[in-house]
């Protein structure tokens, strides 16, 4: 076979690539105290709780209908957590069991019977230009 045509062949077998943003809109709010961070996450490790291993996080006002944008975001699996820090001490206030006293939302809005939600069950695909998420916050 010719080099030409292992070049043809290799190009036809390439996995489609680009960059696109995510827009995630934010419902549910109890109250316009504080802020949220809204996380990106690539990988199971760290979500959705531990903000530092996202690949960004995004902060905004806690409003009426928050909005923020991942924007130039390379194709792939992707997750999305969002916590409403109410009383603006820069983390999740938990209660003696360990669960969330601020709201907790994630993509997808998985039905979580116990525990956070797996990374598998918030997980997306990016495979295009723009993509709309819409994450419900939930107040334990």
């Amino acid at each position: 076979m010719p080099a030409s045509g292992i070049a043809e062949e290799s190009e036809a077998l390439a996995v489609p690539s680009g960059v696109g943003a995510i827009t995630v809109r934010i419902s549910g709010l109890r109250n316009s105290d504080g802020s949220l961070s809204v996380g990106l996450f690539s990988a199971k490790k760290g979500f959705p709780g531990k903000f530092d291993k996202a690949v960004e996080v995004l902060s905004v006002s806690a409003s009426a209908e928050p909005v923020v944008v991942f924007d130039n975001v390379p194709w792939g699996t992707y997750a999305v957590a969002v916590r409403h820090d109410e009383n603006g001490n820069g983390k999740l206030d938990a209660n003696f069991l360990g669960m969330p006293k601020e709201g907790v939302g994630t993509s997808n809005n998985p039905k979580s019977s116990f525990g956070p939600p797996s990374f598998k069950d918030a997980s997306f695909m990016l495979e295009e230009d723009n993509l709309d998420l819409s994450i419900n916050l939930k107040y334990l």
